[in-house]
């Protein structure tokens, strides 16, 4: 009685397996050394790589592995083989594996390994030493072995051996200098070795990660603190290693320029500018400010003017501008024809995309409001003369448009829609 609750316990064990993911060669595993894969072939397809070779293929699944710059041999060992305990299904594991013409099912399929099979634990070995830099396919099959169904067996893969021992990587960086601007990018040398191909970097900056790259792209413009950096790298796809650099102490001398929003202003009229920084500042052109050499100086120029801000501080420069316009703020059309005629369709305000905070109000003779909009800057927005979705009548409306700049500016005025 106990017998029979084990097998039965085993068969339901069994059941509760999805079908292999590498049961065909383009979806097959990568084996790596030091590493130890969990696989299985039940309920897995038939995908042979050469029904004349070793078996007649019945239950199949695929791995891979790529050999050093230096060939020589390998092991695959096949252990901790458990079978469907059920009569009818086979209870031995055939294996080997090959070089293919190019891709992983292109023909011709060269046998590189003995033919392996085993009810317990067996392993795989080439029979001709392994060419560097080459990619060889390995196929594990269930057997009938007599039975009327192919073996469905849970195992352990592993590899190992001269020909896919690779390298540990190494990676260094050094900086010509370790006391740096703030926002500057300062060279940063690196020297890789026994790196197969690196496929990603994390920069590390006082423990975090600051920037991650599939290229080497950092710039040490991106950090804002004295701190310590280092790189690690990556190397290979199938069977990635890490490698960890040396680190870099940076101490960062601060300095920074902000020169605030873009300004409006009508003709005759100033403002003050919203500079910020860390450092001493300095305006250009200076000839229509106050002064040039505090942060927030008064601006009164005759045209539109573009004032750069440049910031000094033990060596160190940042530079930003603003623009100050200069001229109607806005231009408010008086009328508009809505008729379908793509032609002057909707209500525009001229310079509205300069005021993305402006509201717009539309109310009709009797004072009720019959359009809002909160942004005006895209001609998704702009009133098209309907309220509720119906049209309105050709008639004169009444506008209120805040800008909400810092003047508060607000406008007032007729509209009408002609039809």
């Amino acid at each position: 009685m106990r017998y029979t609750f084990l097998i039965l316990s085993i068969t339901l064990f069994f059941t509760g397996y999805a079908q292999p993911i590498n049961d065909r060669c383009e979806t097959a595993i990568a084996l790596c050394p030091g590493e130890i894969y969990a696989g299985s072939t039940i309920d897995a397809t038939t995908s042979p790589a050469d029904p004349s070779t070793c078996y007649t293929a019945t239950s199949t699944v695929w791995y891979f592995f790529t050999t050093n710059s230096l060939g020589g041999g390998v092991t695959i060992s096949l252990t901790d083989l458990v079978f469907n305990p059920d009569i009818t299904y086979g209870k031995k594991l055939e294996a080997f594996f090959f070089e293919t013409g190019g891709d992983c099912d292109d023909l011709p399929y060269t046998p590189y390994s003995n033919c392996g099979e085993g009810s317990v634990a067996f392993d795989l070995n080439e029979v001709i030493l392994l060419s560097p830099n080459t990619t060889y396919y390995v196929q594990v099959n269930g057997a009938k072995d007599g039975a009327l169904n192919a073996a469905e067996c849970t195992f352990n893969i592993s590899i190992s051996g001269t020909a896919v021992n690779f390298p540990t990587p190494t990676i260094s960086i050094s900086s010509a200098n370790d006391e740096i601007c703030q926002g500057e990018d300062e060279p940063i040398t690196y020297a890789i070795e026994d790196c197969i191909d690196t496929v990603n970097y994390r920069w590390i900056y006082n423990g975090d990660i600051v920037y991650e790259d599939n290229e080497n792209s950092f710039s040490t413009s991106i950090l804002t603190e004295d701190g310590t950096l280092l790189v690690e790298i990556d190397c290979g796809s199938n069977c990635p290693q890490t490698a960890t650099s040396n680190p870099i102490t940076y101490t960062l001398k601060p300095v920074s320029a902000e020169a605030g929003d873009d300004k409006y202003i009508d003709r005759g009229d100033q403002t003050t500018l919203d500079g910020s920084g860390v450092g001493d500042p300095l305006w250009t052109p200076g000839t229509t400010l106050n002064l040039d050499n505090v942060y927030e100086p008064v601006s009164s120029p005759e045209n539109t003017t573009i004032y750069y801000l440049t910031v000094e501080n033990d060596g160190c420069f940042a530079t930003d501008s603003v623009v100050v316009y200069v001229g109607e703020l806005v231009t408010i059309f008086e009328a508009f024809s809505p008729n379908g005629d793509n032609i002057n369709d909707k209500w525009r305000v001229r310079n509205s995309e300069n005021f993305p905070n402006m509201v717009v109000n539309i109310y009709d003779r009797s004072g009720q409001n019959v359009f809002k909009a909160v942004n005006y800057t895209t001609p998704s927005q702009w009133w098209d003369g309907t309220f509720k979705g119906k049209d309105l009548p050709t008639s004169v409306y009444y506008y209120v448009i805040e800008l909400n700049d810092p003047d508060r500016t607000v406008y007032k005025g007729p509209v009408h829609i002609i039809r």
